[in-house]
């Protein structure tokens, strides 16, 4: 290996520390003192900071959507399905501006650690009650312990050249959830 590697590699390492590459461990699990039924109101599964954004996971029962469906693309109420009973919500924001992160590609994938079946949606953007944020409903693949992890492409907006390595990478983040009933017995701890 050169000098020129040796020197450079802790740098990269160093860099690198910050960014999804190190957030990709497996979460912390906090256990919750009373079962939390998303059906009921939006629970956090966890909240991430990695890559220059703050990842906010959420769980809520399904609702009707107001979306473009068929082919041509029609406006039209979308009724949740009956095995979609969970709403899959991804607030992802700037955390020195706290402004909400627009034109990213959402991939949200989750394997039932008890069942070994996996799944994976796109959470395209909505606008709700809580503002510019991802989702859709799902769902997910019964009671079981998760591991999910959430994807972020380079959103597509333009950014000025002082910040034209902002949000330039992919972004990953981790997440862990329990169901037991229907109801989330454990989340991801807070990064925050």
């Amino acid at each position: 290996m050169s000098t020129f590697a040796r020197a450079i590699l802790p740098i990269v390492g160093l860099l690198l520390s910050g960014s999804a590459m190190a957030q990709l461990a497996d979460p912390k699990v906090k256990t919750l003192s009373v079962a939390a039924d998303p059906l009921k109101k939006a629970i956090l599964i966890g909240r991430v900071t990695t890559g220059g954004m703050v990842f906010q996971l959420e769980l809520e029962g399904s609702e009707a959507m107001w979306m473009q469906m068929g082919t041509p693309p029609i406006w039209g109420a979308h009724t949740p399905a009956v095995d979609e009973r969970f709403h899959v919500e991804l607030k992802l924001s700037d955390p020195k501006s706290k402004t909400r992160i627009p034109y990213a590609h959402i991939t949200f994938a989750a394997t039932n650690k008890e069942t070994g079946k996996s799944m994976s949606i796109i959470l395209p953007p909505m606008w709700g009650s809580s503002g510019l944020h991802y989702s859709e409903n799902s769902a997910l693949l019964g009671d079981g312990t998760y591991s999910a992890t959430v994807m972020v492409d380079v959103p597509t907006f333009q950014r000025e050249l002082t910040d034209k390595d902002l949000w330039s990478a992919p972004v990953s983040a981790k997440f862990h959830f329990k169901l037991k009933d229907g109801k989330l017995t454990e989340v991801s701890q807070p990064a925050l």
